[in-house]
């Protein structure tokens, strides 16, 4: 799971990033408001954690905005850090699933989200389903019907993004995203590789579903023609 780290602060915001990444979650740190906005449409984050402490109120406004826009439960969990006790029960009054000080301690922060991401999501959320493919997101196991792939953590996340966005193209960069991380450093052919073990797997387990290349763009999960079986998803 991928965490977001939003401030106009970088040295504060890789402080965050580097105690959460010691506790084994992966974070992003995003600088402008421009940029995360940008992150959030393209790729998936499990929670979000917002530096409103400096930014001329900027940060506080596009909070606001976040709180109200909010569609369902499935959406990422929002923390905001806050100046003092008053703006932490204002954020939480107006929809934050968490608010802390800029003076948390790093055990506590790492605490707190590991709390807040073991709340229960709504069912859609936590299994994806399209035709006889299944992921859980809680057990990270795939399944064809009733046979559990053998996948590697990344493939997993590519199939997770893929089933996300069932129907849809997703781009090749918000597909890197999601697996590797906006700052990651990766072989440039490796999301290739992984895409055509998948395949390979999904076709040993005589899958209704392939991913198919959008040349120039990306990849989308897709119906299997099947002319043996006669069959379509």
């Amino acid at each position: 799971m991928r965490l977001m780290i939003m401030s106009p602060d970088s040295g504060y915001a890789d402080s965050l990033a580097k105690n959460l990444q010691s506790a084994g979650f992966g974070a992003d740190v995003f600088t402008t408001l421009d940029d995360a906005n940008e992150a959030l449409t393209a790729s998936n984050y499990s929670l979000v954690l917002l530096d409103s402490t400096s930014g001329d109120g900027v940060y506080s406004v596009w909070w606001q905005a976040r709180c109200r826009c909010r569609r369902h439960d499935g959406d990422e969990f929002l923390v905001l850090i806050a100046n003092c006790q008053d703006e932490r029960i204002a954020a939480l009054e107006a929809g934050a699933d968490d608010s802390v000080t800029r003076d948390v301690s790093p055990r506590e922060l790492v605490a707190r989200v590991r709390t807040i991401m073991r709340r229960p999501r709504i069912r859609s959320a936590e299994q994806h389903q399209f035709s006889d493919l299944t992921l859980c997101t809680a057990t990270r196991e795939v399944r064809v019907g009733n046979l559990e792939l053998t996948l590697q953590r990344r493939e997993t996340l590519i199939l997770e993004s893929l089933m996300r966005r069932r129907g849809h193209v997703v781009p090749r960069a918000g597909l890197e995203h999601d697996v590797y991380g906006a700052q990651a450093e990766y072989c440039p052919n490796s999301l290739e590789v992984r895409v055509s073990r998948i395949r390979r797997q999904l076709a040993k387990a005589r899958s209704l579903v392939t991913i198919e290349s959008v040349r120039g763009v990306g990849y989308r999960l897709a119906a299997r023609l099947d002319k043996d079986m006669g069959l379509t998803a």
